[in-house]
């Protein structure tokens, strides 16, 4: 029978730390302000890559930028959050369906602005706890002209995941929740959901 000496059980004992370590570091989810850090990196990439090709394009620039920035962002967090009862009551399909016209519309937000910030560069700031998730703050601009964009994530799925933006002192998700809390006077929400995906098929999005 083979014997357990104390060298033999001390080598067990290290190795299992060191396995254990090996796979903790690679299992190790990064930490919000690295998240939003590789994200920006990703889609400055895109539009130094792809500039000329998206501009003006809202559906281009959705179909380079979606996989970027889509696996990153708690929408389900922030359309709970936005509709209130609305999403609550809702089946799976029609928040599924207000999510992905809400994707569109946020896109095409973006698209809107871009060519105000060409030639900006952009500066990663600080994080903190911040009511249960985590504050990233980033800067946008250049010279002594400079805005200040705040980003709020949350730990979903062993993953950090945004919820909120603020950009100018002013929320997302409180901009959203008064928008849509007007259009859902008086009308359904599958109303309001068929009225924004005609909008973005008026812009090309099928």
């Amino acid at each position: 029978m083979f014997k357990v000496n104390r060298w033999t059980r001390s080598l067990a004992v290290s190795m299992a730390l060191l396995l254990a370590l090996a796979f903790g570091q690679a299992v190790a989810k990064p930490d919000p302000r690295q998240v939003v850090q590789e994200v920006t990196d990703e889609v400055m990439r895109v539009l130094e890559e792809h500039g000329e090709e998206i501009a003006g394009d809202p559906v281009a620039l959705y179909d380079k930028l979606a996989p970027v920035v889509e696996p990153h962002i708690d929408y389900d967090r922030i359309g709970a959050r936005i509709l209130g009862p609305h999403w609550r009551d809702a089946d799976g399909e029609t928040r599924d369906r207000f999510v992905t016209e809400f994707q569109r519309s946020l896109l095409r937000t973006y698209a809107s602005s871009m060519e105000d910030y060409e030639g900006f560069d952009v500066r990663i700031l600080g994080s903190r706890q911040r009511d249960g998730g985590v504050q990233v703050g980033m800067e946008v601009g250049s010279g002594d002209s400079r805005a200040r964009i705040l980003y709020r994530l949350e730990e979903s799925d062993d993953a950090w995941k945004l919820v909120d933006v603020t950009a100018e002192g002013v929320s997302l998700i409180h901009n959203y929740r008064e928008d849509f809390r007007s259009r859902l006077r008086g009308k359904d929400l599958k109303t309001v959901i068929d009225e924004m995906a005609e909008r973005n098929r008026e812009i090309g999005f099928e």
